[in-house]
């Protein structure tokens, strides 16, 4: 559960890290992790002002696989570090937040990307042996650090991932109520009320472009989204049919896109399948041109049918509307058809 974790988001927070590990009496050893590009932009601000807390180690990331995160947990707990910084995108928050996680140490996240709800989740996304995904619990951050102007800077690809992910609790909200209603599983208020909020928040923000202000507004919802999963104890209050879309692509698709814009596509294709209205989300997305025509994300009509169908069995304990919607080939299709058309 979420207690005493400390949060800045705003313009130029960059500059206050090391008045944000005072206030946290953080000193001693601090392991600092990021990866050349990041570190090439942003590591020259960063690093005095961690020298002034304590003795400064760094790690550059390599990949992000459970085998790695382990052996820097490992590193952590062999060389006493007191607390880890990561800064970077989602490859390295992932594995510094596993590895505190395992580690036992504080975690300040310094996120240089919001493509996803990841930023402030209690979940790892790294890779198995066999180069696949896996999503491991672990723990919120222990500070989270976010600067909207640094995060405006970033590609506009990964802020436009981070709203199609937040607009997937749309579908994900659904098929909790659904599960529940069958007596699959069972909901936690709070949970569902944070993700809720996430995305009340985001559709109905006053900003129509990509500004700084609105950067505020996607970082509350995204965290909120992580605020969530960790009262819930699982992803559950952000993840249904759209979800076990986008992991079914991860395993079985070619080529590679974006988790934000494959969940965002599958959203739409779950509200499609069951009937619900899906304008507002596709409207939304326009608005801040979140393009997720699958012709245009290299999914073809072969390969959308068959991960829709094999969705449902990437998660044993998800119940969603897909475990109840007819998948054969001719109603996917026609699905697929709808999905060029309508975006």
């Amino acid at each position: 559960m979420l207690t005493n974790k400390v949060l800045n988001i705003g313009e130029g927070t960059i500059s206050q890290i090391s008045e944000m590990l005072s206030k946290q009496k953080i000193s001693g050893k601090l392991l600092y992790v990021s990866d050349p590009v990041v570190d090439g932009l942003f590591g020259a601000l960063v690093r005095p002002q961690l020298e002034k807390a304590g003795q400064v180690r760094e790690v550059f990331v390599t990949e992000n696989t459970i085998d790695y995160a382990m052996s820097l947990a490992e590193r952590v707990i062999a060389t006493d570090i007191d607390c880890i910084i990561g800064m970077g995108g989602g490859k390295v928050l992932d594995v510094c937040k596993y590895a505190a996680y395992i580690s036992k140490k504080p975690f300040l996240s310094i996120p240089t990307t919001m493509a996803n709800d990841g930023i402030a989740s209690p979940i790892a996304v790294l890779k198995r042996r066999d180069g696949k995904p896996k999503s491991l619990g672990c723990a919120v951050p222990t500070m989270l650090l976010l600067d909207t102007q640094l995060i405006m800077n970033s590609p506009k690809e990964l802020i436009k991932a981070g709203i199609g992910d937040t607009m997937s609790n749309y579908m994900a909200l659904l098929d909790w109520k659904l599960a529940y209603s069958c007596g699959k599983e069972d909901i936690n208020g709070y949970a569902y009320l944070m993700s809720q909020t996430s995305l009340d928040a985001l559709m109905k923000t006053q900003y129509d472009s990509i500004c700084p202000e609105f950067i505020e507004v996607l970082a509350n919802s995204l965290i909120l989204s992580g605020i969530a999963m960790d009262f819930a104890g699982s992803s559950r209050p952000v993840s249904g049919s759209e979800h076990l879309f986008s992991h079914a692509l991860d395993m079985y698709s070619e080529k590679p896109n974006l988790h934000g814009l494959q969940v965002a596509l599958g959203t739409v294709a779950a509200l499609m399948l069951i009937g619900e209205d899906y304008r507002p989300v596709v409207n939304y997305l326009k608005k801040f041109e979140v393009d997720v025509n699958p012709v245009r994300l290299g999914i073809d009509e072969k390969t959308f049918v068959s991960c829709m169908q094999k969705s449902v069995t990437v998660r044993n304990d998800r119940y969603t509307y897909l475990h109840e919607c007819e998948l054969s080939d001719e109603r996917l299709k026609t699905i697929y058809k709808r999905l060029l058309e309508e975006l």
